[in-house]
């Protein structure tokens, strides 16, 4: 059902600051009213969704601004996650860490936009889980809403993943060569040129909206 409800959202079906009420929501999914606030409940923890008191449940705007300065500070923190990870990461994780990247490619082979989301979220679970800073984790892990939902904007561009695993890829193997200097800025130049799409898509979100 959150599948269902997110590919109309990313769709632009049910465009930015649509109301949600939980009538259409039964109607379009044909659950009941209490799976209905649960998938509704994910969403606004994902970012996908928006609950003010006396409006309801609205599709949530995405802001150009807030996303590129979201992603400033992921390529940082992550970079740094990265270099973390070649010193602290255990052998375990470091094969979790490729097999993540496995999974990825696998989804996009069959096309499957679901697979895709939860092998990259498992990629930087992996990740930021073994870079033993809770400070960064935990800075990370509040923006985790609007990450979630800027993840998939950015897939939407045309060839997008697949430049994505490649980039994925080349922080993957630095991290496997011990390369702290090449996976910090592999990190960087990942949120740079996902930056770029997701924030091109989210343009064209609010002219449609």
């Amino acid at each position: 059902m959150v599948s269902a409800i997110r590919k109309q959202i990313l769709s632009g079906q049910w465009r930015a600051g649509s109301r949600l009420p939980e009538r259409l929501l039964c109607e379009f999914t044909g659950a009941g009213r209490q799976s209905v606030r649960e998938a509704l409940q994910i969403l606004l923890r994902d970012g996908y969704v928006t609950n003010e008191p006396n409006r309801g449940f609205r599709v949530a705007t995405l802001d150009a601004s807030e996303a590129a300065d979201i992603y400033q500070v992921r390529s940082v923190l992550e970079g740094l996650a990265a270099q973390n990870f070649i010193n602290l990461a255990s052998e375990t994780e470091r094969v979790a860490l490729e097999r993540a990247l496995d999974s990825l490619e696998v989804a996009v082979n069959r096309e499957d936009v679901e697979a895709q989301l939860q092998a990259v979220e498992l990629f930087y679970d992996v990740l930021l889980s073994a870079c033993y800073n809770r400070i960064l984790k935990s800075m990370l892990e509040n923006l985790h809403g609007k990450i979630s939902r800027l993840r998939a904007v950015s897939i939407l561009g045309p060839g997008r993943i697949r430049q994505a695993i490649k980039e994925m890829r080349r922080i993957g193997d630095a991290i496997r060569d011990s390369n702290e200097q090449e996976a910090f800025q592999a990190c960087v130049d990942h949120m740079s040129n996902t930056s770029a799409v997701a924030i091109r898509i989210i343009g064209s979100l609010n002219q449609a909206a």
